[in-house]
């Protein structure tokens, strides 16, 4: 396992979503605040969404699975990761 000066590769892996968490919640904040139509609103609350719409169903009649995810990504999800990745690059 990858071992750095702040512990394993999990450590890494949870500082880059709650830093894309923390991003998302700000972009939302000021798109509710802001006004609700505009280049910045779309900029900081609308994003892409790559991912598997509808999920895949496999149906065995006695086990149903369900594979499927989607990942919404805005410019304040995006600056929320940066901002973690240069927070935790000086730990």
């Amino acid at each position: 396992m990858a071992e750095g000066k702040s512990g394993s590769i999990w450590f890494y892996i949870v500082i880059l979503i709650v830093g894309a968490v923390i991003g998302s919640v700000i972009g939302e904040l000021i798109g509710q605040l802001g006004p609700t139509e505009g280049v910045i609103h779309d900029i900081l609350v609308k994003g892409i969404s790559p991912g598997m719409n509808p999920p895949a169903n496999i149906d065995l009649k006695f086990f149903t699975l369900t594979f499927g995810f989607t990942l919404k990504l805005t410019l304040s999800s995006v600056l929320g990761i940066v901002v973690a990745g240069l927070i935790m690059k000086k730990i």
